[in-house]
């Protein structure tokens, strides 16, 4: 009993209240993310697979950066996403012009390190690299079916963005995001790392014809790869085990749902939104996301062709990549080392 006859507040009641606090944030969340694959599912009940796919990493593209960064940052995001996908089908075919997008849209991502946003925008990127190595079934040389591509993904950024924006503005988050700010020191030496490897990478793609697995190629770079390396070294090795995991889930759920395609796209649709609930609204380990974030994009990228082979060319090109990312970390050490010592930064 406290002075006055007032009974103070129990940690457990606190803690309770904690709890109930973030249980409804990521309820929020994950009610949002489900709103913003709503194009996606409406297209694939109607039959359009192809273009269900790009609109769901689209939305979820824009979604996040609405949600967690600011309305300027959201605005460049749907921007770059639009021009990107109005190129994405001529890109399909030339690698010279696949390097030049890609690493325009990782030098983007590199830059956006700066207010440490770099995670937030990286969907962008990712969806583009998917929709350039995996292109919808349409006339790569018809203008036409170029803005086809981009009204289809400007449509679902907008949504996205307008899902967010929306949320955001109706509901104050409980724990304001808080971005840290890094040295452009290390954002211009990340963003040339990174724009340099993911142009490679996409010429690579594009000229050696890898489709899906070259989307996981050129994903697992972006996601991995880090303004810091000791983030780097972490998030290669739980990218890894992620995506082992997740390959397992992902074929037991297709063995479970055979060829019904829109129950398979509707249970891809909700590992997404676990997935990216787990990752912006908790602090759960980074595996666990890649794991639930893996047999989402197999269902929903596999739905329209082969969900077996997507599953096959998720893993081996996303270890493929991994080893790739450990020797460009090795190699860039002291190079990252020598930037730390100069600039006095805490770590490298």
């Amino acid at each position: 009993m406290a002075r006055g006859g007032r009974t103070q507040p129990q940690m457990g009641t606190v803690t309770a209240m904690d709890r109930r606090a973030g249980l409804r944030v990521i309820l929020g969340f994950s009610i949002l993310i489900a709103a913003s694959l709503l194009p996606g599912l409406l297209l694939s009940i109607l039959g359009f697979t192809e273009i269900a796919s790009i609109t769901t990493l689209a939305s979820i593209s824009t979604m996040i950066p609405a949600l967690l960064a600011s309305p300027r940052l959201t605005a460049l995001t749907v921007l770059g996403l639009t021009v990107g996908s109005l190129l994405a089908l001529p890109a399909s075919v030339n690698p010279w012009l696949a390097a030049l997008v890609l690493g325009a849209a990782a030098a983007g991502t590199g830059l956006a390190s700066r207010v440490g946003a770099s995670g937030i925008v990286v969907m962008a990127t990712i969806s583009l690299a998917f929709l350039i190595a995996t292109p919808p079934d349409l006339d790569v040389h018809d203008v036409s079916s170029w803005f086809v591509v981009a009204a289809a993904s400007a449509g679902a950024a907008l949504w996205g963005a307008g899902a967010g924006l929306l949320i955001r503005r109706m509901r104050r988050p409980v724990h304001p995001p808080q971005h840290e700010i890094v040295p452009w020191a290390r954002v211009n030496t990340f963003t040339v790392v990174l724009t340099l490897v993911i142009a490679v990478a996409g010429w690579v793609v594009v000229d050696l014809q890898w489709k899906h697995g070259g989307g996981w190629f050129i994903m697992t770079f972006l996601i991995v790869l880090q303004p810091y390396l000791q983030d780097a070294w972490t998030k290669t090795l739980q990218r890894a085990l992620g995506t082992v995991v997740g390959i397992v889930v992902a074929m037991i759920i297709y063995l479970l749902l055979g060829d019904w395609t829109v129950l398979i796209y509707v249970v891809g649709a909700a590992a997404a939104v676990l997935a990216l609930t787990v990752r912006y609204a908790t602090k759960r380990p980074y595996w666990q996301y890649a794991a639930l974030l893996t047999p989402a994009v197999v269902l929903l990228e596999g739905v329209s062709t082969s969900v077996t082979e997507t599953a096959e060319e998720r893993l081996g090109f996303t270890l493929l990549a991994a080893a790739f990312a450990v020797l460009i970390e090795i190699a860039m050490a002291p190079l990252y080392r020598s930037n730390a010592r100069r600039h006095q930064l805490d770590h490298y």
